[in-house]
């Protein structure tokens, strides 16, 4: 609270400072002169243009849940960022372009570096920032007063900073959306609830998570292509696939990080992207970082405040074998060890929702089984688990269902048991010294005397070994392993296409 503070009252000292260089500008009307009636155009200003940019009502139904200290705090700092951005942008920029350029020419390049400068990604976002910088510095120029274009400036960015915590209330309340939702001139630089353009569709029911066709490309490579999947409560889902199958981007557009090229992605019913969807999913990605000199408590600390109802610092120490690491530096950790805070980090705010995108990397055998049992007991209080892995007999071990992609597409979705009987192979080990013929192998693998026989039908290879009349011991007769499924069922999918 204290250094918000003061970067507040560092904004407004920029403000006033500014204010003073800046040089005059004669008013267009002059009898808006007055400040009284300056400061009434800008108000006026600011609330127009979040009517037309908003094209929605404002959500006063919502407006009473929202904490009046969260509304003080959200108007306070955007407020004197409003006054710091218009004075370095309106008083100084503007009123110094001024005189060399006219006052058309100054507005539009003040605009359009107020609109660079925010660094858009996307096209609305750089339209918007153009359209807001015009009409502020278009009311300082009608005024000739900084406070007016100010007033504009803070009272649009209230009303939407207000409007987006409203919103939010609602959406955690009723877990739908009203409308359609504009961005806002954050102080930030993040996206806010305003920037989400709300999919009014829903997801089926119990399904926390969910891909409908959809479709993801970079350049020339597509990653997804007509990817449906559905995450429920209550299950583990191993999503496997060799490396560039799409995995990871998957993981991606169903936490909202990358956005389909068409198709839809949903979390709880809602845009993955929305906070209120958000504030209910854990993840572990497959790049992870951490602020280099932060300790490992301290980073638990910080993930944990953004949550309502959290694990305790010590529980989610414990859960991940952290607890003589807690004062170690996150720059001075191993892989594994850094692995295991990325875990820790994910379940400290006790989410609904786990995406764990190869957890187990660079992990010791302990560790590793640990958190398959504790992924196993989240599951079974009514969690969903997705969870990445390269290794398949962590996914045998846990996973309630399996979902192979092959190139970007679903080859094969089902329980562990399904996937294997769809690869149709008994595995048969034995040891022997020479191993005769026999019909329905699918193939072999041989270590000296040790050879692993992969069949359609084990008991027919059995009774045909034994009338062979060669001599075998330590024979072994079992289904095929999810992982020998997985190469039989890859295979099968390059062959095919």
């Amino acid at each position: 609270m204290t250094r918000s503070i003061g970067v507040i009252f560092a904004w407004i000292s920029v403000a006033a400072l500014a204010a003073v260089l800046a040089p005059s500008v004669a008013p267009v009307d002059p009898t808006l002169h007055p400040p009284g009636e300056a400061v009434a155009f800008g108000g006026c200003a600011g609330g127009a243009l979040f009517v037309v940019l908003a094209r929605k009502r404002f959500p006063t139904s919502a407006l009473p849940g929202v904490p009046r200290r969260r509304l003080l705090a959200r108007a306070l700092v955007l407020g004197a960022k409003s006054a710091q951005e218009e004075a370095l942008w309106r008083a100084m920029l503007l009123g110094v372009l001024v005189s060399p350029l006219g006052r058309l020419g100054a507005l539009t390049v003040s605009a359009v570096a107020f609109a660079a400068a925010h660094i858009p990604r996307q096209r609305r976002s750089a339209a918007l920032h153009l359209g807001t910088g015009m009409v502020f510095g278009a009311t300082y120029l009608v005024t000739g007063r900084l406070t007016s274009a100010v007033v504009a400036h803070a009272s649009y960015n209230v009303l939407v900073g207000t409007a987006a915590l409203a919103d939010e209330m609602s959406l955690s309340a009723t877990g739908t959306a009203d409308g359609r939702l504009v961005a806002s001139d954050t102080p930030t630089g993040r996206p806010t609830q305003m920037d989400l353009a709300q999919d009014t569709r829903t997801g089926p029911p119990g399904v926390a998570a969910q891909l409908d066709g959809v479709v993801k490309s970079f350049g020339a490579t597509r990653a997804l292509d007509g990817v449906d999947l559905e995450l429920r409560p209550g299950e583990v889902l191993a999503l496997l696939g060799a490396n560039g199958a799409g995995k990871s981007t998957a993981v991606a557009v169903m936490l909202g990080l990358r956005r389909p090229d068409t198709g839809r992605a949903l979390l709880f019913g809602r845009d993955p992207r929305a906070p209120s969807a958000r504030r209910r999913v854990g993840a572990v990605l497959q790049e992870i970082g951490f602020p280099p000199t932060l300790r490992v408590r301290e980073l638990i600390e910080l993930v944990r405040a953004h949550y309502p109802t959290p694990r305790s610092t010590q529980d989610s120490l414990d859960a991940l074998e952290l607890t003589g690491l807690a004062d170690r530096e996150a720059l001075a950790l191993s892989g594994g060890q850094r692995r295991r805070l990325a875990v820790a980090l994910a379940v400290a705010g006790r989410p609904e929702v786990l995406f764990l995108d190869e957890p187990t990397a660079g992990m010791d055998a302990n560790a590793r089984r640990s958190l398959l049992a504790d992924l196993d007991r989240y599951a079974a209080d009514g969690g969903a688990v997705l969870l990445t892995t390269q290794q398949l007999a962590e996914a045998e071990e846990i996973a309630t269902r399996v979902v192979l992609l092959e190139r970007g597409r679903v080859l094969l979705e089902g329980t562990v048991g399904e996937v294997r009987s769809r690869a149709g192979m008994t595995r048969v080990t034995l040891r022997a010294a020479v191993l005769p013929t026999i019909a329905g192998v699918a193939s072999i693998e041989s270590r000296r005397d040790r050879h692993v026989v992969y069949v359609v039908d084990g008991d027919a290879f059995v009774t045909d070994l034994v009338r062979s009349g060669a001599s075998f011991r330590d024979l072994e007769v079992v289904p095929a392993s999810l992982e020998d499924a997985f190469v039989k069922l890859t295979l099968d999918g390059e062959e095919s296409s």
